[in-house]
This record gives C-alpha cells, structure tokens and sequence, in this order.
C-alpha cells in the first residue's frame, strides 16, 4: 500500500504518516526512523527544495483562496453570499488537504545518514501562525465587505 515504505535493510513496512503532521512535514525533509532497524528515511533534496519555494513564497495560500473562490462560483446562488464564502474556503481548505494527503502518500523516500539534530517547531510558532491565519482571513473577510 501507498501508506508504507519498506525498509531497504530489514524488510519491514514503515508507515508515512507516523504523525498527522507528516502529511505537511514529510515533503520538507521531516525523517522516518525504522522502528526494528534505526534505519533513517526522508525526500531528496529536488522535492525538500520544491516544497519550500511552495512554502515560502505563500503559494498554498494563495492556492486556498483561488479553490475558495472556484467553489463559491460552483455552490447554488440560493445560499446567503456570506455562508457561501465561509464555505466555500471551508471546502478549499478541505480539498488543499487532501492533496497534500495524497503527495505525502507517494512522495519517494531514500535511505539518509542519521539526522544531527532533529530540528521540531515549538508550541509558540504554532500558535504564533495561527493567529496570522486569523489575521489574514479577518483581513480578506474586512477587505471584501462580508459582513456577519
């Protein structure tokens, strides 16, 4: 199944999605450990580099409000403009989901060195870009004049 990588050296499955949060960090150099081997496994650097131009340059964002607004044109006309919005990025956000689902499911993984030091992302950042996603949907909301 696509779900797992054999282990090149002792045979057994490894699953992709050890963690929920894989399905974003596997493409961006996040490394497996085998679990009866030690054996290390991540992307190579072509797919650690395409996913930080993806990354950095805010484009999944911008791929967001495009399915967002793709969607709104496809839901009936009978709904309220402003529960159409709010669902129609609702469903955007569901939809950019799952093909990242789908990519950290048949991203390739290759046998790598030990990590040095596995760098992980505090609480702090986390919270700190959930507020930016607040800030900016409060933002794109207050920019087109969807009022509640």
């Amino acid at each position: 199944m696509f779900l797992y990588k054999k282990c090149e050296v002792c045979g057994e499955k490894i699953n992709k999605l050890q963690k929920l949060r894989n399905i974003y960090t596997l493409k961006m150099g996040e490394v497996l450990q085998c679990k009866y081997c030690f054996t290390y496994y991540k992307t190579n650097k072509i797919v650690e580099s395409f996913s930080s131009i993806y990354i950095n340059t805010g484009i999944g964002i911008i791929f967001w409000f495009i399915a967002g607004i793709c969607f709104a044109i496809l839901l009936p006309t009978t709904i309220n403009q402003n529960v159409k919005f709010i669902v129609a990025l609702l469903f955007s956000f569901i939809f950019l989901n799952f093909i990242n689902f789908i990519i950290a499911c048949v991203i390739p993984l290759h046998k790598t060195q030990p990590p040095q030091k596995i760098h992980k992302q505090s609480f702090i950042y986390w919270v700190a870009m959930g507020i930016l996603a607040i800030i900016l949907i409060a933002f794109f909301v207050g920019f087109l004049g969807i009022k509640f």
